[in-house]
């Protein structure tokens, strides 16, 4: 005699499978993007459509000192940096940089970033920033 009901529990474990794999996912773009950062607000601006291949570079601030560079949680010396985004290149040719700087940072400490991905011949960077409410 056959049961008339479905066998519900490998559904169950699918499931499972994907709520843990959207909660790790959501975990490590939250690590990505730095919560010490205080985006700017803008009038202009476009949502990047196309997320494949995207490099989040964090110019956090630190108090009276320069601002750190952060990448995947990593900070990177401003003199190593150039270096980093040629390696980036290189393992993806197609990379798009968006720097997520503080409101308040000054852009001599920006700069420095804008030529690092000028010298590894990144042709897509973008500022990050949020639409005025």
């Amino acid at each position: 005699m056959h049961s008339d009901h479905v066998n519900v529990t490998p559904l169950i474990d699918v499931i499972m499978c994907l709520i843990i794999f959207f909660l790790l996912c959501g975990q490590f773009a939250k690590e990505e993007a730095s919560e010490r950062v205080r985006i700017p607000r803008a009038d202009l601006g476009l949502e990047m459509a196309d997320q494949r291949g995207r490099l989040l570079i964090n110019v956090v601030p630190n108090g009276s000192a320069p601002p750190d560079v952060v990448i995947r949680a990593e900070i990177i010396r401003p003199d190593n940096l150039a270096a980093y985004l040629h390696k980036e290149k290189a393992d993806n040719p197609d990379v798009k940089v968006i720097i997520r700087a503080d409101q308040d940072t000054p852009y001599n400490y920006i700069s420095p970033v804008l030529v690092a991905c000028a010298q590894a011949d990144i042709k897509s960077v973008n500022f990050a920033t949020r639409k005025k409410e």
